[in-house]
């Protein structure tokens, strides 16, 4: 069966990492060597395929997650690189979601970087098998041996080295494969595309044999098929990149390759590893939990932006064949959507195409109230996929147009930027828009967007830390309220008793009903069938998101509706009313906190300029949790109120002459 061999043969993998270990670089790379580019772009230079947009360009960083795909002996790879800066982890979170494998890339000389360590986390809760790929081998101060080491302290992963540089830094020559023993060699007279593969002799081969060694008895103690084979030396190449290949999609251990991305070394053995040894749609999630079937489609969006005032949607498509000019059904929205066109992906460019098959990565156009997150399929009986995680913006921006054309045109761009990107909010206050999003840097991209692509300049006002408020009583608050109001020409009565807990900070904010509340909700005989227990969580939940009177968003509070009191009267709107001023009655009881979000930073510098850090901390109320030496490096792990950090990467710059790397991330929300 034909798309049975398209499934096995495709690999949906992304590039995750921390900002400039070198993504792009390689991503570069295999596009160039699998001949889907037929000049390399440089992020130095600006010219990158999959950094398209002008704000990537200018600044050397990626943004935007960007997908492609490309061929390579008989494989189909759909590529995604994603960003490596924490204000746009919205885009590497749903690039992961419809991924079924990864690739790691770690900096030789700055090993397991903060960002680095978060992205992979959250491959790891998504169940993603990886690779590693050490890249910067080239780089003074390389050392892989160091980098392994802290994979395995960082990530709590097993590295399992395929292959070991020979020379590192300035002497840097090229791999030797520990499956083959053989030195591979790439030509600098046609930009690596010519590759050298020759036996190891001499002190090389000694060290790739030790090497080698320490691999298969690694490999025999995650396999026990391949441990018989060991122990009785029946074992060949194809047998151990078989072990490898199961212990790297059960995830017991991470298969690690290295190179330099920059000088062209490296990445067609790193193509290879990816083919020979990251899953196929069949098996990886959910594929392997769901049966595969052609007549059943069943696809999830992971991103919707506005292209030509087309709504231009990025589709896994999970399950059977996707056909142009057909119809599916939107579950989350119980509604049904037109799939006009189906396009190929490779960054800025879309090829359209007549349909598409399970395990492809693809763009649509038609769907026209379709969100990030949604699942559709020709069958209305399935579930939903789990919906992405929800990012809280923590800063915002007032964004003040000149007059009131210019406010038209602003809410136009402010829509189109909010639907591409869920953690970016708008309220419309008096004259202006309070944008809220993950940071500066964030928010700054946004305002220079408007400018570019609106052609309007709002003025823009002093950031604004997002402030949260909690409780801290020891004991339980509890309050009641009965409503009853004529709205209309109907009589609206609830009588709600609730109940406050504090909790743990970060935990976020839970919502229970007792069960005679629910009893209660699902008897009325005014509530209907569509009101559910579910409608009235929700509500309670986005009444302590909504804040109290001064507007602050309620945060880290267990809600309980202990009860609700039976009564004909009784209706949906009469109980959210009850809700609403119970919480208020409560809230006047609680020992109100306020909390600020706390950002962790990790601080790399020469020991010499250290003392300038730490004064530059004590200024900002930064409390130091970690001070150790790291690559004839000091490292400072602290955390400070964001409020005390604007501007502070300028100022960390200044201090020590640019010899600094920062990297700052949300924490929690937590009192000072």
């Amino acid at each position: 069966m034909k798309i049975i061999e398209h499934i096995e043969s495709t690999r949906n993998i992304g590039i995750i990492a921390h900002i400039d270990a070198g993504k792009t670089t390689v991503s570069e790379r295999i596009l160039y060597y699998t001949h889907k580019i037929h000049r390399m772009g440089e992020v130095h230079t600006g010219n990158a395929t999959m950094d398209f947009m002008p704000e990537e360009q200018e600044r050397g960083i990626t943004i935007a997650a960007a997908s492609t795909h490309c061929e390579w002996k008989n494989f189909n790879i759909n590529l995604i690189d994603t960003p490596g800066h924490v204000d746009f982890t919205i885009e590497v979170e749903r690039s992961l979601q419809v991924l079924d494998g990864a690739v790691g890339i770690f900096c030789a000389v700055g090993g397991v970087e903060p960002q680095s360590e978060t992205v992979w986390k959250q491959s790891e809760a998504l169940q993603i098998p990886k690779l590693a790929f050490i890249n910067k081998l080239d780089r003074i101060g390389a050392d892989f041996e160091t980098v392994l080491s802290s994979m395995q302290t960082r990530l709590q992963t097993k590295p399992l080295v395929l292959q070991i540089p020979l020379g590192q830094g300035q002497d840097f020559s090229g791999l030797a494969d520990l499956l083959t023993l053989q030195k591979i060699e790439f030509s600098e007279e046609d930009q690596g595309e010519t590759v050298l593969y020759t036996p190891l002799e001499g002190e090389e081969r000694i060290e790739a044999e030790i090497w080698r060694e320490k691999l298969l008895e690694e490999i025999a103690e995650l396999d026990d098929d391949f441990l018989e084979k060991y122990f009785n030396k029946t074992y060949g190449i194809e047998d151990i990149k078989e072990s490898i290949r199961k212990i790297a999609i059960a995830k017991l251990a991470t298969p690690v390759l290295m190179g330099s991305a920059l000088k062209n070394s490296g990445i067609q053995p790193l193509l290879d590893a990816i083919c020979d040894y990251l899953p196929s749609p069949l098996e990886a999630k959910p594929l392997k939990s769901e049966a595969f079937n052609p007549d059943t489609v069943k696809t999830l969006v992971f991103k919707v932006m506005l292209e030509n005032n087309h709504r231009f949607s990025f589709v896994r498509i999970y399950n059977g064949i996707l056909k142009e000019n057909s119809t599916l059904y939107n579950i989350n929205l119980q509604k049904h959507e037109r799939i006009d066109h189906i396009y190929k992906l490779h960054a800025d460019y879309h090829e359209r195409v007549k349909e598409a098959y399970a395990g492809d990565l693809i763009g649509v156009i038609g769907m026209k109230t379709v969100q990030t997150g949604h699942t559709l399929s020709n069958d209305p009986n399935l579930e939903p996929y789990e919906d992405f995680n929800k990012y809280q913006p923590v800063i915002s921006l007032a964004f003040e147009p000149k007059n009131s054309e210019e406010a038209d045109i602003l809410d136009n761009a402010l829509a189109q930027y909010t639907l591409e990107d869920p953690t970016l909010l708008v309220n419309n206050e008096e004259g202006f828009r309070l944008v809220s999003g993950m940071g500066e840097l964030h928010l700054s991209v946004l305002a220079e967007r408007i400018e570019r692509e609106y052609k309007i300049k709002p003025r823009i006002g002093n950031p604004q830390v997002i402030l949260k408020e909690s409780i801290n009583n020891s004991e339980p608050i509890q309050a009641s309220y009965r409503f009853e109001r004529e709205l209309g020409d109907k009589l609206h009565q609830g009588h709600a008793e609730i109940s406050l807990r504090k909790r743990e900070r970060g935990q976020g904010n839970a919502i229970c009903l007792s069960e005679q509340a629910k009893t209660v909700i699902q008897k009325q005989k005014n509530i209907s069938k569509e009101d559910t227990v579910k409608t009235v969580e929700d509500y309670c939940l986005s009444i302590l998101e909504s804040g109290n009177n001064n507007g602050l968003a309620l945060a880290d509070i267990e809600f309980t509706l202990v009860n609700i009191l039976e009564n004909e009267n009784t209706s949906l709107v009469g109980i959210q009313n009850a809700l609403h001023f119970a919480l208020r009655e409560a809230y006047a009881q609680a020992k109100v906190v306020t909390l600020y979000p706390i950002m962790k930073l990790e601080i790399s510098v020469p020991e010499e300029n250290l003392g300038a850090v730490m004064n530059l901390l004590n200024t900002c109320k930064a409390k130091v949790e970690q001070l150790f030496e790291k690559q004839n490096q000091k490292s400072i792990v602290a955390l400070a109120p964001m409020q005390e950090l604007f501007g502070f990467a300028t100022n960390l710059r200044s201090s020590t002459q640019g010899r600094a790397s920062l990297s700052m991330q949300f924490l929690r929300y937590d009192t000072l």
